[in-house]
């Protein structure tokens, strides 16, 4: 065994309770880049709780796993091992190929490979249960059931080792960031990973994700993906998220987790500032979101949103896995609102833009066109005044704001502006930060950029609003400083 997995073992293992004698810890995370031997130390774990010494009268031991053939890799890693040594291991056990089943003679224990089914998963009463890759779950339901099947048993151990996920509230990234910070003597976490900033081609941050690399992990492999990442820029998110084991998505981000963090701070607002603001309303019953950023740099930025109280529950455990109520979480803390029913309230929107524009300077709307005529409907009926860009009128400018390339290019290219030169000032309200984790951008053939909803894993409206109000502040800011010289000689028509 190598340094690094001793440490690992040691730190899960010795720590026991002086009064009771028990193991200590009872969740481990080992979060490391692939091809660092994972599948073998799982099936190693798997083993020393069948038929070595952490093996229990009646044991259940399970590897999870998110896919059938993913399972059947840990099963035949331990199988092979059983069957290497047939003096020993072999006399010991009952191998069932079919059933991904590996039974201990002696103590009635055994040891099974499932997938991601976990509807039929309830009802396990686990000792030992190792989730392998848990940052590819697309929910949480089958952590859930076998994590909450344990308390019946007197020393249980969840055991995850997987790379990391994109996501920052994803149950792996919560687990990891816990284990962290939690100071639990219950909680053991590894993590390896490059340093979120890092040169694509340092060595050096290699290796601090790969603790096997040069060794049974190749050097020169690792070196032919970088390289292939560095000459083709696309697949760059892929060898960062999975071989460097840092939190980015496999494809290309509208912002990175680092920068936007970085971006974090005061965000107050005084009354009567000049402030813009984005607006996109939701299809029925989804999020619909408000956006309000200022008009002077720093672009300070405050973010709404309103969800339909009868659908909380229900989309939180849809978007964030069984048990997790985000949505709910998010509400009582205030980053979000609920409107009462089944549909968001267009009125409970207008009321708030009306209130806005009251206590400060609101110099326009960028709204998606999505919906806005019932809006408007809702200004009239609460006596609000507004008009649409290019209109006379008294009241709120609106702009109408495109989701094609034309409008959103130029309005992502000043969003990301704002971030690199941290001319953006955000309170880090994780509805907010959530849905930028999740928007993903993608271009057309002349390089222009837009907020793809289709690529993106899960809601991402505030995004969409952040990025219309930023973009309608540099237009604005844009025109302020005059015709172009190609318009004044007569080359450039608008």
């Amino acid at each position: 065994m190598r340094p690094f997995q001793k440490r690992f073992i040691r730190d899960i293992y010795e720590p026991h309770s002086r009064i009771t004698g028990r193991r200590l810890v009872r969740r481990a995370i080992l979060s490391i880049a692939r091809k660092n031997g994972k599948t073998a130390l799982i099936a190693a774990l798997v083993l020393a709780h069948l038929i070595g010494p952490e093996a229990v009268q009646n044991g259940e031991i399970y590897s999870a796993a998110n896919d059938r053939e993913q399972a059947a890799q840990v099963f035949k890693v331990a199988a092979q091992i059983c069957r290497a040594d047939p003096v020993d291991l072999m006399p010991l056990v009952k191998i069932t190929d079919s059933t991904k089943t590996i039974a201990c003679y002696s103590n009635g224990s055994f040891y099974r490979a499932i997938s991601a089914e976990a509807g039929t998963k309830h009802g396990l009463n686990p000792t030992f249960v190792i989730f392998d890759e848990l940052a590819q779950a697309k929910s949480r339901e089958l952590y859930d059931v076998l994590d909450t099947s344990m308390g019946a048993r007197s020393e249980p151990l969840f055991a995850t080792i997987s790379t990391q996920s994109n996501d920052p509230e994803h149950i792996l990234s919560r687990l990891i960031d816990d284990g962290l910070n939690a100071n639990d003597p219950t909680i053991v976490c590894h993590l390896y990973a490059a340093d979120e900033d890092c040169e694509l081609g340092d060595e050096v941050q290699w290796r601090k994700a790969n603790p096997a690399l040069g060794d049974f992990r190749s050097l020169d492999d690792l070196r032919a993906l970088v390289g292939k990442a560095i000459r083709m820029p696309a697949e760059e998110p892929v060898v960062r998220n999975l071989y460097l084991n840092q939190r980015v998505a496999p494809t290309a981000s509208l912002i990175s987790r680092a920068e936007w963090t970085a971006c974090r701070g005061q965000a107050e607002f005084v009354e009567g500032e000049e402030v813009y603001l984005g607006l996109d309303l939701s299809k029925v019953v989804d999020l619909t979101a408000l956006v309000m950023v200022s008009a002077a740099d720093p672009s300070r930025v405050r973010a709404f949103a309103w969800k339909p109280e009868h659908y909380l529950v229900e989309h939180s455990n849809r978007d964030f896995g069984s048990g997790n109520h985000r949505y709910v979480e998010w509400e009582t803390a205030g980053y979000l609102t609920k409107s009462p029913g089944r549909t968001v309230d267009k009125e409970l929107v207008a009321r708030r833009i009306a209130e806005l524009h009251g206590s400060y300077t609101v110099l326009g709307l960028a709204y998606d066109r999505w919906k806005i005529d019932e809006l408007l409907k809702d200004f009239d009926r609460i006596g609000f005044a507004s008009h649409k860009d290019g209109e006379k009128g008294d009241g709120l400018r609106l702009v109408p704001w495109g989701q094609g390339f034309r409008d959103m290019s130029p309005a992502i290219d000043a969003f990301e502006q704002a971030v690199i030169d941290r001319k953006l000032v955000h309170p880090g309200n994780p509805l907010l930060t959530w849905n930028i984790a999740n928007a993903v951008a993608t271009s057309d053939p002349a390089g222009n950029r837009k907020i793809d909803k289709d690529k993106a894993r899960f809601r991402i409206d505030l995004a969409v609003t952040l990025t219309m109000a930023i973009g309608l502040k540099a237009r604005d800011r844009k025109t302020d400083e005059g015709p172009s010289v190609y318009q004044e000689r007569g080359l450039l028509f608008m």
